[in-house]
């Protein structure tokens, strides 16, 4: 998936979450995922994120996950791991 792809849907699930209730650093990091599966409005792939989007924002990288540059460095840091035989 190209990163622009990424970023769009992302935003879009950090905008459904800000207009479900969800408009706080600490309403995130409580989020449960059972709650969001009382949404009508959210399907299983905008789960993932959600929980993704919690994640970052509990380890202080919203931005970093925002804008789908975590997924680059994991992937790089995998490719090294599996060329160094480290897997």
């Amino acid at each position: 998936m190209n990163i622009e792809k990424v970023i769009k849907e992302r935003f879009k699930v950090f905008e459904k979450l800000t207009t479900t209730g969800y408009n706080t650093d600490s309403k995130i990091i409580n989020l449960k995922v059972e709650e969001l599966l009382q949404q009508p409005n959210f399907n299983r792939s905008e789960l993932v994120i959600a929980v993704g989007i919690k994640n970052a924002l509990a380890n202080k990288k919203l931005v970093t996950f925002l804008c789908g540059i975590e997924d680059n460095e994991v992937k790089k840091n995998t490719s090294i791991r599996k060329e160094n035989n480290y897997e």
